[in-house]
């Protein structure tokens, strides 16, 4: 199943870099959470940056695997 979606197949490190950037804030935001007591919220947020980095990976994925069958680029053996 292909999962990376025409925004991700024309901008591939543009998607990466914000579900990157996402998932760092939402890592940040778990671990304010957690300082203060708030375990329920804490969870919540870390289920949502470990979706977000592993989508970011399959994109990553999907368009390494797009990159490696198109061949070699014309003018480069």
């Amino acid at each position: 199943m292909n999962m990376a979606t025409g925004l991700d197949r024309r901008h591939p490190r543009g998607v990466i870099f914000i579900r990157v950037l996402v998932t760092a804030w939402l890592l940040a935001l778990t671990g304010i959470l957690l300082a203060y007591g708030y375990w329920g919220w804490a969870l919540l947020t870390l289920a949502g940056a470990v979706a977000n980095i592993a989508l970011a990976y399959r994109v990553f994925r999907a368009t390494a695997r797009e990159r490696r069958s198109n061949g070699p680029r014309e003018g480069r053996e």
